[in-house]
């Protein structure tokens, strides 16, 4: 059964609908500012004492420091989702188990990551990452499989969600935007739980 990732959790409410539901990961975006999902570490730590401890805590960063890797590893957080820009060396020393996101324009670059031990999964997204835009999922179907989670992100939605699972097979899906409220104030609970049973229940 394919997994689901709830990103960009950021408020009490949030943290309620999703220990309710009970995705397989939920995401927290840290150290970047320019994302009204970003959140501090201090308020990280208040949520994540607040999750279920079955539910896996993912921080969600673009280009991270050496010092803000070792901040989500001593908050505890159980992978670190790193997109942009991250030296070999400092990707290799990460304490925390890494979920690399690569934008489909990169996907040609992913032989530089499957060999090293503490990349965990490969996270697959749109060309703007955060834009709530979909791809051609048929980029990703010639794919050699490997010990890698794989995870599809990028504009999927309660409507399309089923038929990405059917084509891909993919180890797990997230999503973000796709799942907010209106207002972008936290998640829609309703479709959230639509999200995951769609996931769940695709043929």
């Amino acid at each position: 059964m394919t997994k689901v990732k709830i990103c960009g959790i950021k408020n009490p409410t949030d943290i309620k609908c999703i220990n309710t539901l009970s995705p397989d990961f939920a995401g927290f975006v840290m150290f970047f500012e320019k994302s009204h999902r970003n959140i501090s570490p201090e308020k990280a730590q208040k949520l994540l004492s607040a999750l279920d401890p079955n539910i896996k805590s993912v921080a969600v960063t673009v280009s991270p420091t050496e010092e803000q890797l070792e901040q989500i590893h001593t908050l505890g957080f159980d992978y670190v989702q790193i997109h942009g820009k991250i030296s070999e060396k400092l990707l290799s020393e990460c304490k925390t188990p890494v979920i690399r996101a690569i934008n489909v324009s990169g996907i040609e670059s992913i032989g530089d990551i499957e060999n090293l031990d503490n990349v965990k999964g490969i996270l697959f997204d749109s060309a703007v990452p955060g834009s709530g835009k979909s791809f051609d999922w048929s980029m990703l179907e010639r794919l050699p499989k490997n010990q890698k989670m794989l995870f599809l992100a990028g504009g999927l939605t309660a409507d399309n969600v089923s038929k990405a699972v059917a084509q891909l097979r993919p180890f797990a899906v997230d999503v973000s935007s796709g799942v907010e409220l209106a207002d972008k104030s936290g998640k829609d609970f309703e479709l959230v739980r639509t999200f995951i049973e769609n996931a769940r229940n695709s043929k």
